[in-house]
């Protein structure tokens, strides 16, 4: 390596709701804009198929530390720095599948596996590399926040990695030295290799399918207690900080944001989005792929969880902390036996 929800600013009025019901039945024109492209993002899940399997888990877990610092970025890095060898040693000394020099190891290292902190246990490399990398975000961001760089924080913090961020901040942005601007270059090309990027659903699509397909292209991103928006997973806090995701009601409030093309923006949490909207029965025979289910597990009013059903009796959803939104059976009797709300929005 080189030189439980929070109620404040959740509260929605009855009148608010009631207004956002009338607006949510009136905006949709059935189904994304059939001209013009619909977002200009291209999204991207972890391909953990292409890491060797015993390091799969060092690189998933590592990828959740901080926002820039993606399992398939850091896949790409070890790749580029060792070849994914453990042993390895650079004719200056660089060590193991991270290459660490000797004198920056200890200042990031740490027992991640029980055998003592070494650069040459995989476990400890990877989860320092990541450490490694946060901090050189974290300082590259400010760099740009001030105007004294400009520049994707990625890019940025990939150049610091190489060249130092002193030589960021020298040259405003990424450093014009050949080796810097080549290592930026294949790294974002090595991340390919780990990751399934697909493509923006296509204009004309149907509203419900369109809200389908803008969930389950997300399958996979871990779940984040108050994290994601409408522009996409994000950190969220509590049991969410640290890690960039989605959680149930902002994995519903995205994909029904963008399979309207932008013209319908769900209240923040389940609770709230289960009162607006066109009702819906119960009943497989009439539910169709689109409609959001809300559920009260102790059907007692309180809606804590939401997901989005995509026929066949399944849903797609972020479940809780610790998991992935995925996609679920609805026969599982936690979701059989609570209360259910089903809304439909276009």
């Amino acid at each position: 390596m080189k030189p439980g929800r929070a109620i404040a600013g959740f509260l929605v009025l009855p009148f608010a709701l009631m207004v956002a019901a009338l607006l949510v039945i009136a905006a949709l024109a059935g189904g994304l804009p059939s001209t013009g492209p619909v977002g200009a993002r291209l999204n991207a899940t972890f391909n953990g198929a292409q890491v060797p399997a015993q390091y799969r888990e060092w690189v998933t877990r590592a990828g959740q530390m901080c926002p820039e610092v993606t399992p398939q970025l850091l896949a790409a890095q070890l790749e580029q720095e060792s070849g994914w060898n453990p042993n390895a040693v650079s004719p200056v000394g660089a060590m193991g599948i991270a290459q660490f020099m000797p004198g920056t190891w200890p200042n990031y290292g740490q027992d991640e596996d029980g055998g003592g902190a070494s650069p040459y246990h995989p476990g400890d490399a990877i989860m320092a590399a990541a450490r490694y990398d946060c901090e050189l975000a974290a300082l590259v961001r400010g760099y740009i926040e001030t105007g004294r760089a400009s520049g994707d924080v990625q890019d940025l913090m990939l150049a610091a990695y190489n060249a130092g961020p002193g030589a960021v901040l020298k040259y405003a942005g990424i450093p014009q030295y050949t080796e810097t601007q080549n290592y930026v270059r294949v790294i974002r090309s090595l991340m390919d290799k780990y990751q399934d990027v697909i493509p923006d659903i296509a204009a004309g699509t149907p509203f419900g399918q369109a809200v389908v397909e803008f969930a389950m292209r997300h399958r996979g991103v871990p779940y984040s207690w108050g994290g994601g928006d409408t522009s996409g997973p994000s950190e969220g806090f509590g049991n969410g900080a640290g890690v960039k995701g989605f959680d149930c009601s902002s994995l519903v409030q995205y994909a029904v944001y963008h399979a309207s093309g932008g013209k319908l923006m769900l209240p923040r949490v389940s609770q709230a989005q289960v009162t607006v909207g066109q009702p819906v029965p119960r009943d497989f025979a009439v539910m169709l792929p689109g409609d959001v289910i809300g559920f009260d597990p102790h059907r007692n009013g309180d809606y804590s969880h939401i997901g989005i059903y995509i026929g066949n009796g399944q849903m797609v959803h972020a479940p809780k902390t610790g998991d992935v939104v995925k996609v679920s059976d609805l026969s599982e009797s936690y979701y059989a036996n609570s209360a259910w709300l089903v809304r439909r929005f276009g």
